[in-house]
C-alpha cells in the first residue's frame, strides 16, 4: 500500500469513504462494511442492511475477519489474519482512477473449507488486476458454526422453514451491495463475475444454483472448487452438501452438548464458547496438519453449506445434471497437487482396510490408481485419492456438465508450474511441494511477491500472461483475444484444453492429461455417471 490519499473521496449508499492510492493510480478501499454486524440478536440471521456514518470513513484497514481457529502461521493458506470477531462482514475494492466507471467487477470469496480464510489474504490483492482494467471485490463471510448452524429453532423463526447458509446470504448479501454501489467505485454492475478457489469456488458452485443469486453476476471462475460430485451415502469425509433435517439433527446435538434450552440462550452464549465446538471432529484413519486435534463430536454438518430448499434449493450436481443453473460462461480449473496440506492415512495397514470398506466391488481398480506397498506410499496414494476426489474430478465434471447441458462457453486449465518454494522451507514438511492447491491464484492475480522467493523471469513472466488471461475473461468471457487461442470445451475441440506448464513456464494446448482421463473414468464408474458427463 503506497500512501493515505485523503483528497479522493468516493460516496457511497452508507457514507464517504477515502481510500489508498497506488502508485499505478490505481485505488483501493478496505474494510467497507456491506451489510450490518451479525452479532447479539442478529446472530444466525439474514444480513440486514450496513449502518450509515458521519463523515468520511477511512477505507484504508481490512475489516476483521469470521471467527475461526486460523491455519498455522507457517501454512501456505495462513494470510496474516490477526483481527478475529463476529463482526466481519466487510469487503474491499480495488479499482482504477476516479475517471472509470465502466469497469468488469471480479467478486472474489476466499479459501479455507468454509471455516477459515479471509479476503485480506495477500494472495488476493486486486491491484495489478486493477491495473488491467478491472474492479476487483473481495468478501468476507461468516464460517463455520456461525455461517452455517442450522436447527429445528431456527428455522421455525423463518417464514420458509428452513435455516443455516448464513455465509451464503453474506455473499448474496455482498454481490447485492455490489449491484448498488458498483458505479461510485469504479465498476460496472452489468458485468460482474463472480470467482474464488476451493471453498470460493464451490461458494460459485452454489451461487449459480441459487435462485436468491439469480441476476447478480454474468461470468463465473471457478479454481479448484470442490462440492459437484456426490458422496455415495451423502455423509462421510467427503461429503460437502448435507440435507436441511441432517443439519438440523446436527445442530440439535450442539445445543444438548452446550445445554441450552432456547435459541435466545444459545445467541447469548459467549462466541468463544461456541468456538470450542467447532473443534475438527474424529475423521477417522485422517489425520492433517491444518485441523489438528478432534473434538469427537458430530458436528461436521454445522459448519459447513446445506441444501435447504431455499439458498440452495437442490445440490449442485441435481442442479447441472438437468441444466438449471445459470446459464454464464466459466473459467475453471485445477492445480498440479490439489492435495497439499490436506488429510492423509498414515499407515498402510490402515490404508488398505480403508480402501477395501470405501470402494467394495471397485476396491482393486481404486488400488491400481491409488497404488500403496509402504506407509510412506499410503500418505501420498491417500493425499491424492482426497484430492482427485475433492478437487480434480469435481471441477473437471463441473466443466464437462456444463458443456453438455449449457448453451454458454466453458474454458478449462491445468496448472503445473511449481512455485520456487525454497529448500529449507516449514511448508515443505507440510506437503505443499509442487503446483500446491490455491497456487494458480498467485499467479492469476500477479501477487507472486506476497512470498519473499527466488522467482524466475519465467515465473513473472508467466503470472504476467495469466493477468492478461484472467481480465481478457473477466472482459469478455473468453480469456484469449483469438478463440483458437484457448478453444472453449464445447467448441467442437473439446480434447483441447490449456495446460501451464512446470518446465518452461509456457501455457499451451493440450488434450487432458491421460491421467485426468484415467481420474475421471473411475469416479465416473464408482459415483454410476458413465453416461451422465
Amino acid at each position: 500500500m503506497d500512501s493515505l490519499d485523503t483528497a479522493t473521496l468516493v460516496l457511497i449508499e452508507t457514507g464517504q469513504l477515502s481510500g489508498i492510492r497506488f502508485d499505478s493510480g490505481t485505488r483501493a478501499f478496505l474494510g467497507i462494511p456491506y451489510a450490518a454486524p451479525p452479532v447479539s440478536d442478529q446472530r444466525w440471521r439474514p444480513p440486514k442492511p450496513a449502518n450509515s456514518w458521519q463523515g468520511v470513513r477511512a477505507a484504508t484497514r481490512f475489516g476483521p475477519s469470521s471467527l475461526q481457529f486460523p491455519p498455522p502461521a507457517t501454512s501456505l493458506y495462513f494470510g496474516g489474519e490477526s483481527d478475529f470477531s463476529e463482526d466481519c462482514l466487510y469487503l474491499n475494492v480495488y479499482t482504477g482512477p476516479e475517471e472509470s466507471n465502466d469497469r468488469p467487477i471480479l467478486v472474489w470469496f476466499h479459501f479455507g473449507a468454509f471455516q477459515m480464510g479471509s479476503a485480506m489474504n495477500p494472495m488476493y490483492n486486486g491491484e495489478k488486476l486493477a491495473a488491467e482494467g478491472i474492479t476487483v471485490v473481495t468478501v468476507n463471510y461468516r464460517l463455520g458454526v456461525f455461517g452455517f448452524l442450522a436447527h429445528r429453532w431456527l428455522s421455525a423463526e423463518s417464514h420458509l422453514q428452513a435455516s443455516g447458509n448464513w455465509g451464503i446470504l453474506d455473499q448474496i448479501a455482498a454481490l447485492q451491495w455490489v449491484q448498488r454501489n458498483a458505479r461510485a467505485l469504479g465498476g460496472d454492475p452489468s458485468n460482474v463475475t463472480i470467482g474464488g478457489v476451493s471453498a470460493g469456488g464451490s461458494s460459485v458452485h452454489i451461487l449459480r444454483t441459487s435462485p436468491l443469486a439469480k441476476s447478480l453476476f454474468c461470468k463465473a471462475l471457478c479454481e479448484s472448487g470442490p462440492g459437484i460430485a456426490r458422496d455415495p451415502d451423502g455423509h462421510g469425509h467427503f461429503a460437502t452438501f448435507t440435507s436441511l433435517a441432517t443439519a438440523e439433527e446436527a445442530g440439535a446435538e450442539l445445543t444438548n452438548l452446550l445445554g441450552a434450552s432456547s435459541i435466545n440462550e444459545l445467541r447469548e452464549m459467549p462466541a468463544q464458547k461456541l468456538m470450542m465446538t467447532q473443534l475438527p471432529r474424529s475423521q477417522g484413519p485422517w489425520e492433517s496438519d491444518l485441523f489438528p486435534g478432534s473434538s469427537g463430536l458430530n458436528l461436521f454438518d454445522t459448519r459447513y453449506p446445506i441444501v435447504d430448499g431455499h439458498v440452495l434449493p437442490v445440490p449442485p450436481m441435481a442442479a447441472f445434471l438437468s441444466g438449471k443453473v445459470a446459464d454464464i460462461p466459466l473459467l475453471a480449473g485445477n492445480v498440479g497437487n490439489e492435495g497439499s496440506g490436506l488429510m492423509q492415512i498414515r499407515s498402510l495397514a490402515t490404508y488398505l482396510e480403508f480402501m477395501r470398506g470405501t470402494f467394495g466391488n471397485h476396491a482393486d481398480e481404486a488400488l491400481r490408481l491409488y497404488p500403496a506397498s509402504s506407509d510412506a506410499e499410503a500418505s501420498t496414494s491417500s493425499a491424492q485419492l482426497l484430492s482427485d476426489q475433492t478437487f480434480t474430478y469435481p471441477v473437471w465434471t463441473t466443466v464437462r456438465l456444463h458443456a453438455r447441458t449449457l448453451t454458454s462457453k466453458v474454458y478449462y486449465y491445468q496448472f503445473h508450474r511449481s512455485p520456487p518454494i525454497p529448500a529449507d522451507s516449514k511448508v515443505l514438511e507440510r506437503g505443499y511441494a509442487g503446483a500446491f492447491h490455491g497456487s494458480a491464484t498467485l499467479y492469476m492475480f500477479g501477487n507472486l511477491d506476497a512470498w519473499k522467493w527466488d522467482w524466475t523471469d519465467g515465473d513473472r513472466e508467466l503470472s504476467r500472461r495469466m493477468v492478461q488471461n484472467t481480465a481478457l475473461f473477466l472482459k469478455t468471457g473468453k480469456p484469449a483475444q483469438d478463440g483458437n487461442i484457448w478453444p472453449a470445451v464445447n467448441s467442437g475441440k473439446p480434447d483441447r484444453t490449456v495446460m501451464f506448464h512446470d518446465e518452461d513456464c509456457m501455457s499451451r494446448l493440450r488434450r487432458p492429461s491421460q491421467r485426468l482421463q484415467q481420474v475421471s473414468a473411475f469416479w465416473d464408474r464408482f459415483y454410476e455417471f458413465e453416461h451422465m458427463c
